[in-house]
């Protein structure tokens, strides 16, 4: 028989084993003791951990249950009991092993700290944050108290309180790369993205190989707009870890979303393969194959997404999106319909069947629909702008103009636009401060609102106004404002603002806009050239402009072909000058076979200036919806103008004429997409002039 005190020396000798990580050794000489005796309750419990740490579940188990007959509030079984419940998953159970176990040990600051952990597991945040609390009281210096308290923090939503204790456990320990790594979540999560990007990267100065914190970063710079730098994240993780999926998918996202639409239509395929069912990446595929022209194939995946997951509604939309690109405009109705009934609060689904439904001409149902998608996400800010474009178009000018202020936050629309740093005037007296009004998106628009300048001269100050170099020449004979070309230096100034916010300033309503033409005039001396160009011709002196800017968004609804209008308006009584700049190479056989028909005077305009010059000379403008129709309704000239159903917002709904230019006539569709009857009507009245003009 072995005595007591060699019992002792026996458990203490296996301590030591376990301690220095020999857990085989630890466990025989417990075996040992229990053959002598049996109910020796720390060597049963020294021989359940030695189980535990070996694999052998089963085996502690039933050793534990051997000292819980024995010692039912045995403290150190009761937390082994607990760590072992927590290891399978099994977290009541731990909490309450835990909660038996501090009965006994009360003041157990480690204990306090696993009870935490285990509560947090269930997420019990506010319980677990009490036991934090608790274990940091009991030993000041638990740093992974410290920590998981941070954590439990986070998780209530209480991100400031979070990051106190997290550059709190920093303080204590610089080196404790998980603490940097969560307070860059906490302050990601606060929009703090530049604090964020700083504290990922002193986390990766710790670990340069965590794939995770890499992503993390890759998502911070995303979110900044840094695109590029994301990508370099994103590959990186990618070679760190070829099979991370999660890795790749972001990858495509990024690529995508930088524009790099061959590669991140690659990267795409490659992750489907990887993941046949991810349902997200194949409707991201349909949108990149979208992006990139190849409509079909984007109909194919999108078609694909929907097999594997039959509700996913932004597959519907994309859907919807592709089918307008083929011009299958009720196609793309129904699909956006779809989208909206698999997830009616889907407030994209709903902006984009507001899109199309004005495309099929129901601006009614467009407007209401509209209405919803902002109601439902108020910060989609390309939802705010379109529904602008609903209001406005239905002369709700003080609501339209209100929310046309979104367009500055979409990016696809203010990409390549200014940006300053100055505040942005509110319309008060300008007291002898300097005020920058920049130009934004087309020509036509600048031409359009610059109307607004004599009411901002009119409150003092100094104005700049900052334009598209063609137009500075021009522009430069408006009053008391100086004229920079973009791209030039700007002087020093106080405030700022874009030009197409004056309307919101100045309170405009359909009833008030400034509409005394004209506003813009020709320079005396190049007018007088022009008229001794073309004041020869006797019959009528048309100019005309066919098609607009191919990069316009809308240009596949605003803009004709050659042949779709000229041959139409050679008559009698007509001499046709083309205004049209840089003609596309489909119209050459067209205007060659016109002959002396139309005289060619684009090659004569270098910028706004002539062009003033040269249609103030002429008797009427026929023109789509471009930036020289804008010109001639400034000029205060006869302009007529072939007008898609509803596509500018500026033209109102239903009205021959315009507000904005009283010298303007508009050739409205009256179905979307048809442009046989306005050409027809057009044509009959151009005869009627023309006739007139001879008798």
């Amino acid at each position: 028989m072995v005595g007591n005190a060699a019992v002792t020396r026996i458990v203490l000798e296996a301590a030591e084993h376990f301690a220095a990580g020999r857990p085989d050794q630890a466990d025989v000489l417990c075996t040992e003791v229990l053959k002598a005796e049996p109910d020796h309750v720390p060597a049963l419990h020294l021989a359940a951990v030695a189980a535990f740490v070996t694999n052998r579940a089963a085996d502690g188990a039933a050793l534990l249950n051997r000292v819980f007959t024995i010692d039912p509030d045995h403290a150190p079984a009761l937390v082994t009991l607990g760590d072992a419940l927590a290891v399978k998953g099994e977290h009541a159970g731990a909490v309450a092993a835990f909660e038996r176990a501090l009965r006994g040990r009360p003041d157990d600051a480690g204990l306090h700290n696993k009870l935490g952990v285990a509560l947090g597991e269930l997420s019990r945040f506010g319980e677990a944050e009490t036991a934090y609390r608790r274990a940091i009281a009991l030993d000041t210096h638990l740093t992974r108290a410290c920590f998981n308290l941070a954590v439990a923090l986070a998780e209530q939503g209480r991100l400031i309180e979070a990051e106190d204790s997290y550059r709190a456990v920093i303080a204590r320990e610089p080196a404790f790369r998980g603490a940097w790594l969560n307070l860059g979540n906490v302050l990601a999560d606060q929009n703090r993205l530049g604090d964020a990007l700083a504290a990922y990267r002193r986390a990766l100065q710790l670990d340069p190989d965590d794939v995770g914190l890499i992503c993390n970063l890759g998502a911070a710079l995303y979110r900044q707009g840094l695109l590029e730098e994301a990508i370099v994240q994103y590959r990186r993780a990618i070679a760190l870890a070829p099979d991370n999926v999660a890795a790749l998918r972001l990858l495509g996202l990024v690529l995508h979303e930088a524009r790099h639409l061959q590669e991140a239509a690659e990267i795409y395929r490659q992750t489907f393969a990887r993941d046949p069912a991810d349902h997200m990446v194949a409707t991201n595929l349909g949108a990149c194959l979208s992006d990139l022209g190849e409509l079909d194939d984007a109909v194919a995946a999108c078609e694909h997404a929907l097999r594997l997951k039959s509700d996913h509604a932004p597959a519907y939309t994309n859907l919807g999106i592709i089918f307008e690109k083929q011009q299958r405009v009720l196609d793309a109705v129904a699909a956006h319909r779809c989208a909206i009934a698999t997830d009616p609060s889907y407030a994209k689904g709903h902006a984009n069947l507001a899109v199309a439904l004005r495309n099929a001409g129901e601006i009614d149902e467009a407007l209401t629909v509209s209405a919803r998608a902002v109601a439902l996400d108020p910060e989609q800010a390309l939802a705010q702008y379109n529904h602008a474009h609903f209001l406005l178009m239905n002369g709700r000018f003080t609501e339209g103009f209100d929310a046309y202020r979104w367009r500055r936050k979409c990016k696809t629309l203010s990409d390549g636009d200014p940006t300053f740093s100055e505040p942005e005037w509110q319309g008060e007296p300008l007291k002898g401060r300097t005020l920058l009004v920049f130009a934004e998106y087309g020509l036509g628009d600048a031409l359009h609102f610059v109307r607004y300048l004599p009411m901002v001269t009119g409150k003092g100050g100094k104005v700049l106004l900052q334009v598209q170099p063609a137009l500075a020449a021009l522009l430069r004979q408006l009053p008391d404002v100086t004229v920079i070309p973009r791209g030039e230096a700007l002087p020093p100034f106080d405030l700022q603002l874009p030009l197409m916010s004056l309307p919101r300033l100045f309170g405009t309503t359909l009833n008030n806009l400034p509409a005394d033409v004209p506003y813009l005039h020709p320079d005396p001396e190049k007018l007088s050239r022009w008229r001794a160009v073309l004041g020869r011709e006797t019959r009528l002196k048309v100019g005309v402009v066919w098609a607009g800017n191919p990069k316009h968004k809308g240009d596949g609804q605003r803009s004709l072909s050659a042949e779709a209008v000229l041959p139409r308006l050679v008559m009698p009584g007509v001499q046709l000058y083309s205004l049209q700049k840089e003609p596309r190479a489909e119209d050459a056989a067209v205007l060659a076979a016109l002959g002396d028909d139309i005289i060619d005077l684009a090659p004569a305009l270098s910028n706004f200036a002539d062009t003033a010059a040269a249609v103030a000379a002429l008797d009427l403008v026929i023109a789509v919806d471009t930036s020289v129709a804008h010109l001639a309704g400034a000029l205060g000239r006869p302009v007529w103008m072939l007008t898609p159903y509803a596509l500018d917002w500026r033209w109102l709904r239903d009205r021959e004429d315009s507000p904005w230019y009283p010298t303007m006539r508009l050739f409205r569709q009256r179905r979307p997409r048809e442009w046989d009857d306005p050409l027809m009507r057009l044509t009959v009245a151009l005869s009627v002039l023309a006739a007139k003009a001879e008798g």
